[in-house]
């Protein structure tokens, strides 16, 4: 058993290349380009689901910063001297998963009160609730992660990016699955169902085409959210138990059993990182806001094109 050396194939540092550097491309460009329209508002025009989406951009960016660190090192031995940078690397890379869990379940709650409960949702929901309530999020996630890599990390440190002799502790496994995704997923997906069940009962009233493209929009972030995050917990667990069995004499489990769990949940672990690309273009390019935003800038400039005419035509009289 203690000859099984894991290791990850070129698939697998493949797969990585091909979803990283898409990501680090465009997950530059949309988080930027959200901040930077983001911080031309004027403060009085701020609301509540702007300060949530800036929260995942700014998650988002400080991911994308060391993403080239993680590229670099993934299949590398670690140097002594690099340990404070790879446990670095690695709480930034844990607190941004969870933020951005976390910052999408609030969003889909804020929409589930706000569509089924619109005259409570005016005195509940707030921008310094929103502010509130990302705080804690930061705060609480910060908290948990220096106490894994205090207590649980200091067990595997042969590569930063890959633990190759030991596996994650159960209760670590335990906290991931079950409160960094399993509670977000089921509140997301009854917030969801729910939304989209209401707007179907109100396509009749108002405008039908806003409400389909609501729901669709409600959708895809289910979609982009189960694709990021269930795939890589689905990795923690499957891997947990190949190792909790391989070590158990009584089980078959084979070195190639651990070596294939191994591997499946670092092709997952690249998979979700696609999530820093993915949040700019799901929560801001699709929302109401943003091309609300597109609209009042064309109305703006149809506005200025119809008064420079009128003033020429007014000139051209005299």
């Amino acid at each position: 058993m203690s000859n099984c050396t894991l290791n990850i194939t070129d698939t697998v540092l493949n797969l990585q290349t091909v979803t990283s550097i898409p990501t680090f491309i465009l997950g530059v460009l949309g988080n930027i380009y959200v901040l930077v329209m983001f911080c031309r508002r004027r403060r009085a025009d701020w609301t509540y689901m702007n300060i949530y989406i800036t929260n995942m951009s700014i998650a988002d960016c400080i991911l994308l910063v060391f993403l080239p660190v993680k590229i670099h090192y993934y299949n590398r031995p670690l140097e002594v001297e690099l340990t404070a940078l790879c446990n670095c690397v690695l709480s930034v890379y844990y607190i941004n998963m969870y933020v951005s869990i976390f910052t999408v379940t609030a969003i889909s709650v804020v929409r589930y009160v706000a569509i089924k409960y619109p005259l409570k949702a005016r005195q509940i929901f707030s921008r310094t609730n929103a502010l509130v309530i990302c705080g804690l999020i930061w705060f609480t996630i910060g908290c948990i992660s220096p106490v894994y890599f205090v207590t649980d990390s200091s067990n595997d440190k042969t590569m930063c990016f890959q633990r190759v002799r030991e596996g994650l502790s159960l209760h670590f496994v335990l906290l991931l699955i079950i409160v960094g995704f399993l509670l977000p997923f089921m509140i997301i997906l009854f917030c969801s169902v729910r939304i989209i069940h209401t707007l179907r009962k109100q396509l009749n009233i108002g405008s039908r085409s806003e409400k389909i493209q609501c729901m669709f929009i409600i959708a895809a972030n289910l979609i982009v959210f189960v694709i990021c995050f269930f795939p890589v917990h689905l990795g923690y667990f499957v891997k947990y138990v190949v190792q909790y069995n391989y070590e158990n004499p009584e089980n078959n489990y084979s070195c190639s059993d651990k070596q294939l769990a191994h591997n499946f949940l670092h092709s997952t672990l690249s998979i979700s990182s696609m999530n820093c690309g993915l949040d700019c273009f799901s929560y801001f390019f699709a929302t109401k806001t943003s091309w609300n935003m597109c609209r009042a800038n064309k109305n703006e400039k149809e506005k200025r094109e119809n008064n420079y005419d009128t003033v020429s035509n007014q000139n051209s009289k005299t």
